[in-house]
């Protein structure tokens, strides 16, 4: 049985609340809602506080969710429900809600390395020590399970980050490997925080989606900043999927989270359901720009006497560019400043082993195009000195 945090321990009711749930059609002294009253804005109409999100927004995002069917394992899969989902302004928020809930200060979660700093700076927000664990690369990337393992013995760590697939590598969490840290997991009692934000843009085949998972407590994690390719709608969730009695545990304690903060707002309730409609045609279309530029790039590394070579992701929106350990990451970004007023970010903002530079996938291929070829150029001139 998986153990919360005892920050999120609602306790026992007291007398007032308990008499409380006995009476129907209460009215309360103390209202302070205005419009209960006609005071606002009518067109908002009621507002009902709900600290999951609204119902209707829920359930319009459940039968999305549902029209994805591709479990990683689907016998053990529980299928979206709006009683399951809690409406988000971000996936940030979502990270530390969940770390509110499954740590205490000075506990830990275990996340992947190489990847993007987000995780250790939310979890030192909330007083919560990140360990990493680590994504090693032979050709192509893959969980050091028997590191993982040996973090996972810790028994302060209380739950376990997965990036689906991962960012900046582009690598997913395979089926094997998810097995295994199904049965580390299970067998230590941590619970899964799976980001599958970027899980759309595959490209070649995915092994199925970790949200939903039914045989250790889950929390999957999604939105339309990648959905929609559009981060300032700001609307994400959580889906909470496991075994019954800790969904409904987890249930409890989120809503006592959720509650101190209720971002979810009018705006998102009236468009999220139109919105979601949107998905599918700007899933194709960023993911056709990005293949289009990731053949491209394939194209220009083809060349076997460049110092500098492309690593293919798996999905996501960008690439790693490796050269050798001869040539500074940070003189190279400096040089790429200084002469062409193209900016990098370089391996070591993610702690990847060894140099490199992230290039997005994104832009328009003309574009593209030049920047990769003073990428290349540079490299080269940097690697002769």
């Amino acid at each position: 049985m998986i153990r919360f945090s005892n920050r999120s321990d609602l306790g026992q009711l007291n007398a007032i609340s308990l008499e409380e749930q006995k009476t129907k059609n209460l009215t309360q002294l103390n209202d302070s809602n205005p419009t209960h009253f006609g005071l606002g804005i009518e067109k908002f109409g009621t507002y009902v506080p709900d600290p999951r999100g609204s119902e209707t927004t829920r359930e319009a995002l459940a039968n999305f969710l549902k029209s994805r069917k591709d479990p990683i394992s689907p016998s053990n899969f529980s299928p979206a429900s709006s009683e399951r989902l809690y409406l988000l302004s971000s996936t940030s928020q979502g990270y530390s809600w969940l770390i509110k809930l499954l740590c205490d200060p000075g506990e830990k979660v275990a996340y992947p390395s190489p990847g993007y700093p987000l995780i250790p700076s939310i979890a030192s927000m909330e007083g919560v020590e990140a360990v990493p664990y680590f994504l090693r690369f032979d050709g192509s990337w893959y969980i050091d399970l028997p590191y993982l393992e040996k973090v996972l013995e810790d028994k302060s760590v209380k739950a376990l980050v997965l990036i689906h697939p991962n960012n900046p590598t582009g690598s997913y969490v395979e089926k094997e490997e998810f097995e295994e840290v199904e049965r580390m997991c299970r067998e230590k009692e941590i619970a899964i925080i799976c980001d599958e934000v970027f899980y759309e843009y595959s490209f070649s085949r995915t092994p199925g989606r970790i949200s939903g998972f039914s045989s250790v407590l889950t929390f999957a994690l999604d939105g339309f900043s990648k959905l929609l390719a559009s981060p300032q709608i700001k609307t994400a969730w959580i889906e909470v999927s496991g075994p019954e009695e800790e969904v409904k545990e987890a249930l409890t304690r989120l809503d006592f989270i959720a509650d101190n903060f209720l971002p979810n707002s009018w705006f998102q309730n009236q468009s999220t359901p139109s919105l979601l409609e949107l998905a599918p045609e700007k899933v194709k279309e960023v993911r056709e720009r990005c293949m289009e530029n990731l053949e491209l790039l394939k194209e220009a590394f083809s060349k076997p006497s460049l110092a500098s070579s492309l690593i293919v992701p798996d999905g996501g929106w960008s690439a790693l560019v490796r050269f050798p350990a001869t040539v500074d990451e940070d003189e190279l970004v400096k040089a790429l400043i200084r002469q062409f007023s193209l900016s990098a970010q370089p391996g070591y903002f993610f702690d990847v082993p060894f140099n490199c530079v992230a290039v997005s996938l994104l832009p328009p291929t003309y574009e593209t195009k030049s920047r990769i070829e003073v990428l290349i150029d540079t490299i080269e001139a940097l690697s002769r000195e």
